[in-house]
């Protein structure tokens, strides 16, 4: 059964009182350092009855309520990390354990919660009274659906002392502490042990990993045995702060196996596909309805959009429900499908519209996207790709009511899209559709020519010139330098648009005279299975932040001058290598071979990938 840690590499983090970091974001920011291959984070919240807070000696890390784990969120979120609850129960006060647990994971952006149940001085004491208690109580406050795991030490001889048959019916996933170095043995002898022990507890197996005073080598072993060996989906390494920097070369490896700090290695292809059937459901369409919860008329307000079918809209409601809406493509056969919401350009202001898609397999109940309609105008924003049960007359139903928990918004009602994808068994969670020019009107990106309208590039991509017009600075173009035809006056301030769909790994001023530079790391194409880097350099009033999810056509900065460096114009490249994921200011100067090795023509590439026809 799939898990919220399928496909992740994770750290645990227990307090600052462990770790040299001052700060969450200095902590994010030595992760991507040294293991960019890292993307969840499981932090400890509860000790018993007391917040962490209670243990913390630095202010930044302290979690003492909802909006501490807020901040949390929202800072690791910038690193592209997710955000996991654990915590130590000790069964001496349940329904208090119970509440602090159930008010730090009901905020948005925590994945899963893990409870750390051992026996022995210092961990659970409650006996096997309290676990039904516990659990029930956390069962009301996070609703069926919500994934507990469970981190136990896996040798034989503490299997009965926790009473494992009690917690059963709660666990979703359980986490061995799989510490051979601490135990004396080596990683097969543990790993071996551990499944032998506890593979008939019927649900998935995440090992945590020992990386601490152990050689990189046994941790290497141990990361293969447990991927390979015993299949386990994602894995973790305890614990954070002690870990050595060369012990972070074996942490720093992804569940496919590869090592995101080699930079100029292109990303791993994936089998390309294409687009099926395409189903589009609008609002004036019979497939849709809407309505109120109190059986009045809807009140929704209609209004013909720029694209010229009919979309409906209404404030939004920071406390209740008041109006709904159920858009059904009757899809029958299953399958893999894409499926978007489109976001017109006028009412759309909510940050938090919460659509929920129904029918898909391994989903416990609907599936709930939360996009953000403000920054999206006429633009199909995807949910991700869901594989959809046959025969289910729910496949692929979405709902969206209107409780933002917002004053003084808008939101949309508007089409909903479901592309089916073929030629991939298992397609990633989003796929590209294809790449427009990064500036000009929606009518020009949307054209075939490539630059369109009035732009051009005035240095084109290997081209050999000065930098700032220095002879001291020779240099071969790593992308095009675009500018309008009309002149600088008419470049500078233009908007910037993403090129295609992906996740934004850089979005800061760096050093020289780069100054504003984004980076995206684009999803891959359904064409080709290939995964780019997109760059877009000397630009001002930036939009985004790493982390981000944008789509095609999205507004994300506007032309600058690099802060007085340059005259106004964009410098866009393409990278096929992982370079600028972490070196985002890459310049191979006059290096041709380091120029070819990482970089591609932009204007070849996007030509040659407009958005796929279904």
């Amino acid at each position: 059964m799939p898990t919220p840690y399928d496909g992740k590499v994770a750290l645990w983090h227990v307090y600052g009182g462990m770790i040299a970091e001052r700060s969450i974001a200095e902590m994010c920011s030595t992760i991507k350092r040294l293991a960019p291959a890292v993307n969840a984070l499981f932090v400890k919240i509860t000790d018993g009855t007391d917040w962490m807070g209670r243990y913390e000696p630095k202010s930044d890390l302290a979690i003492n309520g909802a909006q501490d784990i807020d901040r949390w969120v929202s800072i690791l979120n910038q690193y592209g990390i997710e955000f996991h609850a654990w915590a130590l129960p000790k069964g001496v006060d349940p329904q208090q354990e119970a509440d602090l647990m159930v008010t730090a994971c009901s905020r948005p952006g925590v994945r899963s919660l893990i409870l750390d149940v051992e026996g022995g001085p210092g961990f659970f004491r409650g006996g096997r009274g309290a676990i039904r208690p516990l659990m029930l109580a956390l069962k009301r406050g996070l609703g069926t659906t919500f994934h507990i795991g469970m981190s136990v030490d896996p040798r034989p001889n503490h299997y009965d002392e926790i009473f494992p048959d009690e917690w059963r019916p709660y666990i979703a996933s359980l986490h061995p502490q799989a510490y051979w170095g601490a135990f004396g043995q080596t990683p097969d002898q543990t790993l071996r042990n551990t499944y032998t022990t506890w593979e008939s507890y019927g649900v998935p197996i995440i090992p945590a990993l020992q990386a601490y005073q152990v050689t990189t080598s046994t941790m290497d072993r141990a990361r293969s045995q447990a991927l390979f060996t015993y299949k386990a989906a994602g894995i973790s390494w305890y614990v954070f702060g002690q870990i050595a920097t060369e012990q972070f070369k074996a942490v720093n490896v992804t569940i496919a196996g590869t090592s995101p700090d080699d930079d100029t290695t292109p990303p791993a292809p994936i089998s390309p596909g294409n687009y099926g059937r395409e189903i589009v459901v609008k609002p004036s369409d019979s497939a849709y309805v809407d309505g109120s919860y109190d059986g009045t008329p809807s009140p929704l307000k209609p209004f013909q959009n720029e694209a010229g079918w009919l979309s409906k809209y209404i404030a939004t409601s920071s406390t209740i429900s008041n109006v709904w809406a159920r858009w059904d493509p009757q899809i029958r056969t299953g399958g893999f499908w894409e499926i978007s919401a489109y976001v017109p350009s006028q009412h759309g202001t909510t940050n938090n519209a919460r659509y929920k898609v129904h029918g898909i397999i391994g989903q416990g109940g609907e599936y709930e996207a939360a996009i953000r309609q403000d920054p999206m105008d006429n633009l199909w924003v995807p949910f991700g790709i869901f594989s959809l049960a046959p025969n289910d007359p729910t496949a692929g139903v979405v709902f969206l009511n209107d409780l933002t928990r917002e004053t003084d918004r808008e939101i949309t009602f508007d089409a909903i899209r479901w592309r089916e994808v073929v030629g991939m068994t298992q397609p990633p969670s989003y796929l590209a559709d294809g790449f427009d020019s990064p500036v000009g009107s929606m009518a020009e990106r949307h054209a075939a020519t490539i630059y369109p309208g009035q732009w051009f590039p005035t240095i084109k991509f290997g081209q050999s010139y000065l930098v700032g017009g220095d002879a001291s600075r020779p240099a071969l173009h790593t992308g095009d330098d675009l500018f309008s035809k009309q002149g600088e006056l008419a470049t500078a301030h233009q908007p910037v648009f993403a090129t295609g769909s992906g996740v934004v790994v850089n979005a800061s001023k760096l050093t020289g005279t780069w100054g504003n530079v984004i980076v995206i790391r684009h999803d891959p194409h359904i064409l080709t299975g290939q995964i780019v880097y997109s760059r877009y350099g000397h630009v001002e009033s930036m939009q985004v932040k790493p982390g981000d999810r944008v789509v095609r056509g999205q507004y994300i900065a506007n032309i600058g001058n690099a802060f007085g460096a340059f005259i106004y114009h964009l410098h866009f490249d393409i990278s096929y290598s992982r370079i600028l994921q972490t070196r985002p200011s890459d310049w191979p100067a006059m290096d041709k071979k380091r120029l070819n090795d990482n970089y591609l023509n932009p204007n070849d590439f996007v030509s040659k990938r407009r958005p796929a026809s279904p």
